[in-house]
């Protein structure tokens, strides 16, 4: 059953690649960053995601910093509350690595955190709270213009 999840997360996320991987391929400018949009529900596959992120990474310059965001909007929000570190500890540290790093930037939705009953104060430091994460998705294709995988 994971592996249909993990499986259909790459469907949805490989056009994207391969549009980007084209494009870079042909020497045409890479576009400035790229916004993951994820509602997962496992740590296996969030760590997919991660891995994404993380192959997207050499495509940018040594000094372009922040140009993957992954805005959080769904269950794996939970993978993140303190009180779940000790199960996810090693998913969480990543995260955090990453972004310390400046690799990522990764953003939480406060309205599906009030969905799920999650406190603002639950979520590690190092994560981005924003209201509403369609509209910061769209203010990064828009305002940034970051390519949406």
């Amino acid at each position: 059953m994971r592996f249909v999840r993990v499986r259909r997360l790459l469907l949805q996320i490989l056009p994207g690649l391969a549009i980007v991987f084209q494009v870079h391929a042909q020497g045409d400018a890479v576009p400035p960053g790229f916004v993951f949009g994820v509602t997962v529900s496992s740590a296996e596959q969030l760590d997919v995601v991660l891995d994404r992120a993380e192959d997207l990474r050499a495509l940018f310059k040594q000094g372009d910093h922040n140009r993957i965001a992954i805005v959080l909007h769904g269950d794996e929000l939970r993978l993140f509350q303190k009180n779940n570190y000790s199960s996810n500890q090693s998913l969480v540290e990543r995260a955090r690595l990453l972004d310390e790093d400046n690799i990522i930037d990764i953003k939480a939705c406060q309205t599906k955190m009030r969905l799920l009953d999650i406190e603002q104060s639950e979520l590690p430091g190092f994560i981005e709270q924003v209201p509403f994460a369609p509209v910061e998705i769209e203010r990064l294709e828009k305002e940034e213009d970051f390519t949406r995988l």
